[in-house]
C-alpha cells in the first residue's frame, strides 16, 4: 500500500498536489530563464566555524573538536535524516527505536541523550531538561550543519554538557537559484522537495518544501508522514548593517504498533507533532571596533498521541489521547569588542522564557475525551556572558569564557571554560580546554505529575571536562589526522526514587555520578576536488563512578551506561567526475552495548551484538545546460547488505531500502 496518498497539508491541498505544483512552479521558472547554470548552495566557509564560540573564528584556533557537515555532501549522497548524517561524526551514536519516525536519541561521547544543545539558525529546539527527538528532523534545505564536541554550556547555557549542534539553513546568494528532487523506492518510500534562492538588490531569500512517505517496515499500522516547510529572508541596508529572519515548519505523523517491550500489537496507535521555528538576527557596527548584536528566538512544539483499546477488565474499547505543548521564548543582546593584540571580547545578556502543558483524556469510541488529569509549568532564565579570544603569540592563540545563569526554578549557575591552540610546527596543531557544563531539570521532575509527588529542591546535573587534541596535516594539506582525547565527569544526575503506600507516587532526586573517557581519531584524505575518503574511530568509557548512600535503583558502580557502544567507527569513500555524475560508499560500525529488557521486571542488562551497516549513493548526469549539469539521475541503497541489528533491545532496525530517482538545479 502507498501511505497517506491524500496527506493534507494547510490550506485544504493534499501533499502531492501540493508539492506537484510548486515542483511544476519552480521547473517552469527554470525553464525559462535564459543563462541556467549550476550553482553552489554552500556557503564557502574555508576552516571558519561559527557555533564553537560567540564570535566565528578559524578552525585551526578552536579549542574543542569540530566537524562541519555541508548540505551539498548530504544532497549528492541522498540523506534526508540528519540523524544518519550524525552516524558519521566522531564520538556520536544515534539511537533510533526501530521504523522511520521513531524516536531518535543521541549520545555524544558518553553522555545522556539530553546532554546535546540543539540549534537551528541560532534558535534552540530542546525540550525542557534538554532532550530532542530527531525523528523528524530532515535535512532539507540545509546549507551546513556543524558539531562541536564537548561542553559549550559557558556558550548556549543549559543542556550543553557533551555537546552542541547548529543547524544552518540555506541563505539567498547570487542570481535565482532552484532545485527540485523526487524519488521512491523500498517500504512504500516516496521523497519529493522544492527549493528556490537568489538576491533582488540588497535583499536576500531562501525558501524550500519537502515532504517524506513511508509504509514502516512493519507490515501494519507503521506508517510516517513529514512535511517540511523553510524560509528565510535578510537585508543589509549598508556595510554597517545587517537583518535577518528564518523560519522553519515541520508536521509529522507516526504509525506505530509495538508497545514498550517492542511487541506489535497495537492497529491504531498514532503520534502526531508540529514544530515552528522562528529566528530574527540583527547585526550593526556602532564604531570600527564595537559591533552590537539582537537575536531573537521562538520554538513551538505540539504533539498529541491517540489510541483505542480494551484497557484491563473492561469490556468495550476506549479512545485515550494525550496532548502536550510547549515553548521557549528567548531573547540575546551582546557587543563585539574588538582591542589591540588581536583580542576580541564578547559581553552579552540573555534572557528566556520556556513553558510545558499537557493533558490526559478518555472516553468512548467516537465520543469526546474526558480530561482525567493536566499539567502546566514555566520558568525564566536571565544569563550574563563575557568571552576572550585573543594570541598570546603569533603561534598560539587562547579562550577565556565565564557565564553566570540565574534560573527561576533553582540557584544561580556559573561555568567557564579556558582553551588554547598551539601551533608546534607549520603543519602540526596543539589543542586543550578546560571547561564545566549544566543540564536543567525536566519540568515533570520539578512539579507534581499524575505518578510523582515532584521534587522542587533538584540541583542541575553539572559536568567538568577536559581534553586534548593534535592535528597532523601531510602532503601540503591533502592528507589530515586528528587524535583527541576527553574525559568528562558528570554529577548530580537525577534518578527516579520509587514510592510507598499509600499513594506509590515516586518522585526524583541527584542520587549518582558518572564519568565518560577516550578518544577520537580521524584521518582525512583528499587529493583533489573530485576524490576524498574518511576514517574515524572512537573508544569511550561512560560508566557510573558513584552512588548515594540513600540510592536504591538497579544501577552498581562501574556499570557501563545504557545505548553506548565502547567502540564506534566510521569509514566513507566519495568520488565526483565533473560532467559524468558521483558515486559514494559509507560505513558505520557500531560495538556491543549494554541495555534493558523490559519483557521481565525488574529489567536485566542484556548485551546488544555489534554489527556494521554500509550505505551507497550515486548520481549519473543526463542534462546539461552551458555546460553546468542540471538534471541527475540519483540511487541510494541504506543498510545494503541488508544486516539485521537493533539499536534498542527488541526494535527492529530497517532492513535494506533502494531509492531511485532524479534531481534538477538550475539558475538565472
Amino acid at each position: 500500500m502507498t501511505a497517506y496518498p491524500d496527506k493534507p497539508l494547510p490550506g485544504g491541498r493534499s501533499a502531492f498536489a501540493g508539492a506537484a505544483a510548486l515542483a511544476a512552479a519552480v521547473l517552469g521558472f527554470a525553464s525559462a530563464s535564459s543563462a541556467a547554470a549550476q550553482t553552489s548552495d554552500t556557503t564557502t566557509l574555508g576552516t571558519v566555524v561559527v557555533s564553537a564560540t560567540k564570535t566565528p573564528a578559524s578552525r585551526l584556533s578552536l579549542t574543542q573538536a569540530t566537524t562541519v557537515i555541508t548540505g551539498d555532501d548530504l544532497r549528492a549522497r541522498g540523506v534526508t535524516r540528519v540523524s544518519d548524517a550524525l552516524r558519521e561524526v566522531p564520538g556520536a551514536s544515534v539511537v533510533q527505536n526501530g521504523s522511520f519516525g521513531s524516536v531518535s536519541s543521541l549520545f555524544i561521547r558518553g553522555g545522556e541523550s539530553r546532554y546535546t544543545k540543539i540549534l537551528i539558525d541560532g534558535v534552540a529546539v530542546n525540550a525542557p531538561g534538554g532532550f530532542f527527538d530527531f525523528s523528524h528532523l530532515t535535512t532539507d534545505n540545509i546549507e551546513r550543519i556543524e558539531i562541536v564536541r564537548g561542553p559549550a554550556g559557558v556558550v548556549y547555557g543549559a543542556d550543553a554538557v557533551s555537546g552542541i549542534i547548529q543547524i544552518f539553513t540555506k541563505q539567498g546568494r547570487g542570481p535565482v537559484a532552484v532545485g527540485a528532487n523526487v524519488r521512491a523506492g523500498t517500504y512504500g518510500t516516496i521523497d519529493g522537495g522544492v527549493d528556490m534562492s537568489g538576491t533582488a538588490g540588497k535583499a536576500r531569500y531562501a525558501i524550500g518544501a519537502a515532504q517524506h512517505v513511508t509504509d514502516g517496515i512493519i507490515p501494519f499500522n507503521n506508517q510516517y508522514y513529514n512535511g517540511t516547510l523553510s524560509a528565510s529572508a535578510g537585508f543589509k541596508p549598508h556595510d554597517a548593517a545587517d537583518v535577518s529572519a528564518s523560519a522553519r515548519y515541520t508536521a509529522a505523523e507516526f504509525h506505530y504498533p509495538t508497545d514498550f517491550t517492542g511487541a506489535p500489537v497495537d492497529s491504531n496507535a498514532f503520534r502526531v507533532q508540529h514544530r515552528l521555528t522562528v529566528g530574527i538576527d540583527g547585526t550593526t557596527r556602532i564604531s570600527p571596533s564595537v559591533t552590537g548584536r539582537l537575536v531573537l528566538g521562538s520554538n513551538d512544539v505540539s504533539d498529541l498521541t491517540e489510541n483505542i483499546a480494551v484497557p484491563f477488565g473492561a469490556t468495550r474499547p476506549v479512545h485515550s489521547a494525550f496532548t502536550s505543548r510547549s515553548y521557549r521564548r528567548a531573547a540575546e543582546g551582546r557587543l563585539l569588542l574588538r582591542l589591540p593584540y588581536s583580542t576580541t571580547v564578547n559581553i552579552g545578556a540573555e534572557y528566556m522564557r520556556e513553558r510545558e502543558s499537557s493533558a490526559n483524556g478518555e472516553g468512548a469510541v467516537g465520543a469526546p475525551t474526558i480530561p482525567s488529569s493536566s499539567f502546566i509549568a514555566l520558568r525564566s532564565n536571565s544569563a550574563v556572558y563575557t568571552e576572550v579570544l585573543g594570541q598570546l603569540t603569533e603561534r598560539a592563540s587562547y579562550i577565556l569564557s565565564a557565564r553566570l545563569d540565574a534560573n527561576s526554578d533553582y540557584d544561580r549557575f556559573l561555568t567557564h571554560r579556558i582553551g588554547t591552540s598551539v601551533a608546534l610546527a607549520a603543519s602540526t596543531r596543539l589543542r586543550g580546554s578546560l571547561s564545566t557544563a549544566f543540564n536543567a531539570p525536566a519540568f515533570n521532575q520539578l512539579r507534581p505529575t499524575l505518578f510523582t509527588v515532584g521534587s522542587p529542591d533538584l540541583d542541575p546535573e553539572r559536568t567538568r571536562s577536559y581534553e586534548v587534541g593534535i592535528e597532523q596535516a601531510l602532503f601540503g594539506g591533502a592528507l589530515r589526522v586528528t587524535a583527541d582525547y576527553f574525559n568528562q565527569r558528570f554529577s548530580d544526575l537525577i534518578q527516579f526514587v520509587g514510592g510507598g503506600p499509600p499513594t506509590f507516587l515516586g518522585s526524583f532526586a541527584n542520587l549518582t555520578a558518572a564519568e565518560s573517557n577516550g578518544y577520537d581519531v580521524e584521518v582525512a584524505l583528499a587529493p583533489d576536488e573530485d576524490l576524498s575518503a574518511t576514517a574515524s574511530y572512537t573508544q569511550a568509557s561512560p560508566r557510573v563512578t558513584e552512588l548515594s548512600p540513600s540510592y536504591e535503583g538497579g544501577l552498581t558502580v562501574g556499570q557501563a551506561l545504557i545505548r553506548r557502544a565502547s567502540h564506534t567507527g566510521t569509514a566513507a569513500v566519495r568520488y565526483r567526475r565533473p560532467g559524468v555524475g558521483s558515486l559514494s560508499a559509507t560505513a558505520n560500525y557500531v560495538g556491543k552495548r549494554p541495555d534493558l529488557d523490559f519483557r521481565e521486571f525488574p529489567s536485566p542488562v542484556v548485551t546488544l551484538p555489534s554489527y556494521t551497516r554500509l550505505d551507497l549513493a550515486g548520481s549519473i548526469d543526463v542534462l546539461r545546460v552551458r555546460r553546468a549539469p542540471a538534471l541527475a539521475l540519483t540511487a541510494r541503497v541504506e543498510n545494503a547488505f541488508d544486516k539485521r541489528y537493533e539499536d534498542v533491545l527488541n526494535f527492529a532496525a530497517p532492513g535494506r531500502v533502494i531509492l531511485i530517482g532524479a534531481r534538477y538545479t538550475g539558475s538565472s
